[in-house]
């Protein structure tokens, strides 16, 4: 979720002692934040942060995930609604893509 930092000079392991552990930090989300997660919603998580703590989208992100990664139970719930949504979407993509291949052969038919 959060991208490694990469400095001249210095290896992951300095990296790492130089720069806070944004995964360890504990972060109070606003209570329909935390149950929009529950639901496996991330977007409301981050609209309710948005909206009750008056922040742009970006700091809302960072505070959502930050708060998916201190718990280990929720971040696997997230994963496994990341995983289903893909598979939804490939299928979804795949049921156009076979339409669209149908129709493409009726048209060519009639010509």
């Amino acid at each position: 979720m959060f991208p490694e930092a990469s400095l001249p000079g210095l290896s992951g392991d300095d990296v790492q002692r130089a720069m806070p552990n944004t995964s360890r930090r504990s972060v109070d989300l606003p209570k329909a934040a935390v149950e929009a997660l529950r639901r496996g919603d991330l977007i409301g998580a981050m609209t309710a942060v948005r909206r009750e703590r008056q922040v742009g989208f970006k700091e809302a992100k960072e505070l959502v995930e930050t708060y998916v990664a201190s718990q280990p139970t929720l971040k696997k719930k997230m994963e496994k609604v990341v995983a289903d949504a893909q598979r939804k979407f490939t299928r979804w993509m795949i049921g156009v893509a076979i339409i669209a291949a149908g129709i493409a052969l009726v048209v060519a038919w009639k010509l």
